[in-house]
């Protein structure tokens, strides 16, 4: 689901489906468990923590502030943002983890504690609340290859797949999770599907973020032997 394009100008636009309304932000009127909206309304009335990570760079932490007609308002620190930047934004709500794209519309956006780390997110697009991959029984694999001890997969609890592209791999496990990789460290990823062979591809650990009892941990792929099928399998896996 969209939550709409902004207008420079004109804030967030209406949606293109003749079914969504102007209610500020492109999407239905009439509420819904999976409503954008409301739920980043609910979420920045509490400072709900959520994280961002810039196309090419790794995770970082951010608060949600307030929804407004222009956007969506953070409070970002440790990061510097100029405006114009693509992100991914990934928070937990209630129990549920949701994760959409946006561009930095401008950097330096009012915030309560009249500092310079807010920003304002625009261009909202891909909303979807996170899902599992399908169970490694049907034949999807997602492994980490410790230097020491047995695999663990990322498709069972308590790990859970933020996100899987060709150059890399983020996902969450809780605090009491017995392993804990180093930043900067090295882990073998094991990728698989049905009908083609397992690989393994290094990958180096880059950013630790440590939220309210999880851990997120992002993973840039630095040695694929076989770029081709590499790809493939990272698209059959289908996150």
């Amino acid at each position: 689901m969209d939550i709409g394009e902004v207008d420079y100008l004109h804030g967030f636009s209406i949606s293109r489906n003749p079914a969504v309304g102007a209610n500020g932000i492109g999407i239905r009127a009439d509420w819904s468990p999976m409503d954008p909206r409301r739920i980043l309304e609910e979420a920045a009335q509490r400072r709900t923590p959520c994280e961002l990570q810039p196309r090419g760079a790794g995770w970082s932490r951010g608060t949600l502030v307030r929804v407004e007609r222009g956007g969506l308002v953070l409070s970002v620190s440790g990061v510097r943002f100029v405006g114009g930047e693509d992100v991914r934004v990934w928070l937990g709500v209630d129990g549920k983890n949701y994760t959409f794209e946006a561009s930095v519309i401008r950097a330096g956006a009012p915030i309560p504690d009249r500092s310079q780390n807010g920003i304002l997110l625009g261009f909202i697009n891909g909303w979807a609340e996170a899902q599992p991959i399908a169970p490694s029984a049907d034949g999807r694999l997602v492994e980490l290859i410790p230097h020491n001890g047995p695999s663990i997969s990322l498709l069972e609890p308590p790990a859970q797949v933020v996100e899987l592209a060709v150059d890399g791999l983020s996902f969450t496990v809780p605090d009491s999770f017995k392993l804990i990789f180093v930043e900067s460290g090295s882990v073998t990823v094991r990728l698989g599907i049905r009908g083609k062979e397992a690989m393994d591809v290094v990958a180096r650990v880059g950013e630790v973020v440590t939220g309210e009892g999880y851990r997120l941990y992002g993973l840039r792929f630095e040695q694929v032997e076989d770029p081709v099928a590499h790809q493939e399998i990272v698209a059959a896996l289908g996150v």
